[in-house]
């Protein structure tokens, strides 16, 4: 079961990120005039940024530290550029996320009552 959930947690880890920063793109992308696929890109974004903020709090203690410290969860460029982001874009970033990310513990957690895969299940 720890292994199903390790997996699952670092996938997402990767996978949010990669979700969210597109859904990003789509926003910062759209001619201005567009504001029905910029109000749409930036649903998902906000959606996509809720998503990645529980699997964080999931994660704490859960992942592997090869995984941390790989650069596929985040590297030391991303809370910088997620702020020069925002604030060239006025995009709302929540780079909170990141430092939150480069908080996480690895391989510290116990989820023996299978509440943690029912949270992952979801």
């Amino acid at each position: 079961m720890k292994k199903y959930i390790t997996t699952s947690l670092e996938t997402h880890l990767f996978f949010g990120r990669i979700m969210k920063e597109h859904a990003l793109f789509l926003q910062a992308g759209f001619p201005a005039g567009e504001m029905a696929y910029i109000n749409k890109a930036n649903w998902y974004r906000a959606e996509l940024e809720k998503v990645l903020w529980q699997t964080v709090r999931l994660a704490d203690g859960m992942v592997g530290k090869d995984v941390l410290c790989s650069g596929e969860v985040f590297t030391e460029f991303t809370v910088m550029a997620e702020q020069q982001t925002g604030r060239l874009t006025k995009i709302p970033i929540d780079f909170r996320i990141t430092q939150a990310e480069k908080k996480l513990q690895a391989d510290c957690g116990e989820c023996g009552d299978g509440r943690m895969a029912l949270q992952i299940r979801q």
